[in-house]
């Protein structure tokens, strides 16, 4: 990977970050996943913070941050790599500035669904499964937790 090439922007709810992260999702999880759009694209896009990564200005990775009301948890979404991009790291370094930029926050736990095939991915990053495998957009996910890791 070339680290001079690649940077991570994000921003909250409606614009130009939300808008490269729903062409990266649009791409991954509508075109290659079969996931209907009208599931994909729901009205949380306008109440949640977007992070990009960009390689050579172009969108090569996303995820989405949900905060809850207390604004102790970030709940991660939507974590995705088009396919020309993926096995360069870049979803791993998105992943640990979220961590980062939560750790700043003094947020106290990151939760996710993890679908299944991406699990040793979030345990390398310190993540837990917890609980049964559920389905969402008919695709097998697991709860995954990453506790005081970074709680100060």
């Amino acid at each position: 990977m070339n680290e001079a090439n690649f940077n991570i922007k994000h921003a909250y709810g409606s614009g130009e970050i939300n808008d490269a992260a729903l062409m990266i999702r649009k791409q991954v999880f509508v075109t290659e996943q079969s996931v209907p759009l009208d599931i994909e694209i729901d009205d949380l896009d306008k109440q949640t913070a977007h992070y990009v990564g960009f390689l050579n200005g172009t969108p090569v990775v996303t995820a989405r941050i949900a905060e809850n009301e207390a604004q102790t948890n970030w709940h991660i979404q939507r974590v995705a790599t088009v396919k020309d991009a993926r096995g360069n790291g870049y979803a791993g370094k998105l992943l640990k500035q979220i961590i980062t930029d939560a750790q700043q926050a003094n947020i106290q736990s990151l939760d996710l669904g993890a679908q299944v095939q991406a699990i040793g991915f979030y345990e390398k990053l310190g993540f837990n499964a917890t609980g049964p495998v559920f389905q969402e957009a008919n695709i097998d996910h697991h709860r995954m937790i990453l506790k005081n890791h970074f709680a100060s």
